[in-house]
C-alpha cells in the first residue's frame, strides 16, 4: 500500500475479493415473526399522545457548495430507502440577525444545482432555502422538526483553518450527539457508481450507524459490502455483534462479507478497504486519527458517521 503526503486516501494496491477470511459465525436465520393482521392500532390516537415517539425516516442534506452537490446527492440517493420520504435538501443562508429577515432568502446556487441534479436523475427532493445565523444548530433543529433519521453533510472547512471537522461540521456533531439522529459527514470524491462498500463496525452507536448506512447504500446500488469488525477479541465480536451481522446478511445475502480489522490503525484500515467507498464511525476515526483535512484524490470517498444517542 502506498499513499502520498498530500492525500492518504489514494493509490491503494488492489486486493482480490477472495482475500481475507469471512467470519464463520453461526448466523443461521431465526424463525421470522410475522405481523398479526388481526390486531389493529389506532394510529391517530397514538400520534396524539404526549408519550408517542415519532417515527424517524428519511434524510436531510444541507448544501452550500455547488461543486460538492453531485457526489453528496449521489450518496444520499443511494442511502434512501424505498419507503423514505423525499430527501430534504436545504440551503442555510447566512444572516447576521438570529431572527432572520421577513424577506425570502436570495437564490442559492448550491440549492439550484441540487434541484437540477435531482431532476436529471429522476429523483424527487424537497428543496428549501432558509435564513440562518447559526448553521450548526439550525441544521440539527431542522432535522429534529422534520423527524428525519439521517443528516448527510458535506465537509466544511473552518474559516481560519484547514480542519474539515471544524466550523459547521464540529457544531453539528456536538449538537446532534444528544439527539436521536444519525449523522454522516461526506468527504467528497466522486458520484460514479459504487461497486464495493467497506465499513468499519463495532457494537457502539457509531459503528452500528456506519453499518446501517453501508447496508442502505449496498442494497440500493446492488454493491458488495465488506464489514471490517473492530474489537479487542473475537469473543467480544461474537457476544456483541452477532445481531447486527445477522440483520445485514439477511438484507444483502451473498453480497455481504465480514472480516476482522487485524489492527486498530489507520494504515491497516486503509489496506483492508481498497474500494471506492469507506464508511467509518466517528469514535474509530478519532482513535486512529483518520485524516480529514484533505480531499481524497481520484475515486476515493469516505463518510464519517456519528450514531444516534441511545434512548
Amino acid at each position: 500500500m502506498s499513499f502520498s503526503a498530500r492525500s492518504r486516501f489514494c493509490r491503494f494496491e488492489s486486493r482480490s475479493e477472495s482475500e481475507g477470511r469471512d467470519l464463520d459465525f453461526d448466523l443461521a436465520s431465526e424463525q421470522d415473526i410475522g405481523y398479526r393482521r388481526d390486531i389493529q392500532v389506532d394510529i391517530q390516537l397514538l400520534d396524539s399522545s404526549d408519550t408517542a415517539i415519532p417515527l424517524r425516516r428519511g434524510l436531510l442534506v444541507p448544501v452550500a457548495n455547488p461543486e460538492g452537490v453531485a457526489p453528496l446527492l449521489a450518496i444520499a440517493f443511494a442511502a434512501t430507502a424505498p419507503d423514505d420520504p423525499p430527501i430534504r435538501v436545504v440551503a442555510f443562508v447566512r444572516h447576521a440577525d438570529p431572527k432572520g429577515s421577513s424577506d425570502a432568502p436570495p437564490p442559492s446556487p448550491a440549492l439550484a444545482t441540487a434541484v437540477e441534479y435531482a431532476a436529471g436523475h429522476g429523483v424527487a427532493v424537497k428543496p428549501l432555502a432558509v435564513w440562518s445565523a447559526n448553521a450548526g444548530a439550525d441544521i440539527v433543529a431542522a432535522a429534529r422538526d422534520a423527524t428525519v433519521q439521517w443528516i448527510l453533510l458535506g465537509y466544511h472547512r473552518a474559516a481560519s483553518g484547514q480542519d474539515t471537522m471544524g466550523g459547521v461540521v464540529r457544531d453539528v456533531f456536538a449538537t446532534a450527539r444528544s439527539e436521536p439522529l444519525h449523522m454522516g459527514v461526506f468527504i467528497q470524491g466522486t458520484d460514479r457508481p459504487i461497486e464495493r462498500v467497506f465499513t468499519a463496525v463495532d457494537s457502539g452507536p457509531d459503528g452500528r450507524a456506519a453499518l446501517d448506512l453501508a447496508v442502505r447504500i449496498a442494497r440500493s446500488t446492488n454493491a458488495k459490502l465488506r464489514a471490517l469488525l473492530v474489537s479487542n477479541s473475537v469473543r467480544q465480536i461474537e457476544d456483541e455483534m452477532v445481531d447486527i451481522l445477522r440483520d445485514a446478511r439477511k438484507k444483502l445475502g451473498r453480497r455481504f462479507h465480514s472480516d476482522v480489522l487485524s489492527e486498530r490503525s489507520l494504515e491497516q484500515l486503509l489496506q483492508q478497504s481498497p474500494g471506492r467507498l469507506l464508511i467509518v464511525g466517528k469514535d474509530l476515526a478519532d482513535e486512529i486519527r483518520l485524516p480529514l483535512d484533505e480531499v481524497p484524490e481520484g475515486d476515493r470517498c469516505v463518510i464519517v458517521v456519528q450514531g444516534a444517542s441511545p434512548a
